[in-house]
């Protein structure tokens, strides 16, 4: 299992969002199984830690799934995860392949998903995906799986070290993954709008993909338009939605002439109020080129985090 934080305490808002449960629920479960020791700030609210979070979570897959809670709620962490594994219906890949690739920690999840990308085998990949989501959870599976995994086919890509297929092959099986996990979000009345796509001539949608999901987790609503979309068609979908941010990913080529110019469109064409992000490799090159204000750089997953934080303050 992946180390949890004992320490790092979230409200029962964000308990809800990562796990799906109502708050209600939540309240039945602790009053009538004792099911979590949550810890209480001195105005009697509950906080609550990543592994209680995780447990939730977990608790609430194998229910949907037809589990009897009063059957469960004794079973360690670790036991129910092996519990989900052989109760979860099949994967969207639904192909049997016998997965021969194990792994213990994300890190190994990790080389897993490389080794299996450069051996071309799809539905070994979406296995490993899949399996990491019951193991360490979705955030974890974000940030410590997908993410990297991301940059590192890109970087071989880029290299010459993977070849066009291979990269193709990793953005299907990541997309299909973040799209089929989008699903089980909750949607929560008055959350805030993103729109996440790549500017035209940007075909590389694998970090849009990954910063729409990220986005997911953090709260908000993500609409993802896919890759290399006109300037006029982001900023017409933006005020359609009535979004209060728009974030691009840019990742290759890195010395194309028209994308700074289809940022300071963009800019100009988007209210002011809503905010432009562009993130990705070759981010910083086209935001140097650029002579507009308001145009944030995001430079990781952190910043990301925290300009979405500000711009839900505001």
């Amino acid at each position: 299992m992946a180390a949890l934080s004992p320490d790092l305490r979230h409200s029962i808002k964000v308990v809800c969002h990562r796990t799906g449960l109502s708050s209600h629920a939540i309240r039945v479960w602790e009053r009538r199984y004792g099911l979590i020791c949550c810890k209480r700030t001195l105005t009697n609210r509950r906080l609550y830690s990543d592994e209680e979070i995780e447990r939730l979570r977990v608790l609430k897959l194998l229910t949907d799934c037809g589990h009897r809670i009063s059957n469960i709620v004794c079973l360690t962490l670790e036991e129910l995860c092996l519990l989900y594994k052989k109760s979860a219906p099949p994967s969207p890949q639904g192909d049997a392949t016998p997965l021969i690739l194990q792994h213990q920690t994300p890190d190994e999840c990790l080389a897993c998903c490389l080794m299996a990308v450069r051996r071309i085998e799809q539905s070994a990949l979406t296995q490993l995906l899949e399996d990491a989501r019951v193991r360490y959870g979705h955030r974890a599976t974000l940030l410590r799986v997908i993410a990297p995994f991301v940059y590192e086919v890109g970087e071989a890509w880029r290299k010459g070290d993977l070849r066009v297929a291979h990269e193709h092959l990793a953005t299907a099986v990541v997309r299909d993954f973040l799209a089929y996990n989008a699903r089980h979000y909750p949607l929560h009345k008055g959350a805030r709008e993103i729109v996440v796509a790549t500017p035209a001539g940007q075909a590389h949608e694998i970090g849009a993909l990954f910063v729409a999901a990220a986005a997911r987790e953090l709260g908000w609503r993500a609409t993802y338009l896919g890759p290399s979309l006109p300037a006029e068609e982001i900023a017409a979908c933006t005020k359609l939605r009535g979004a209060s941010a728009v974030a691009l990913s840019i990742v290759y080529p890195g010395d194309d002439p028209a994308v700074p110019e289809e940022l300071t469109q963009l800019r100009k064409l988007l209210p002011q109020q809503v905010a432009l992000l562009i993130g990705g490799r070759a981010a910083y090159g086209y935001h140097q080129a650029l002579r507009v204000p308001d145009v944030q750089l995001i430079s990781d997953l952190g910043s990301l985090e925290n300009t979405l934080d500000q711009i839900r303050k505001q």
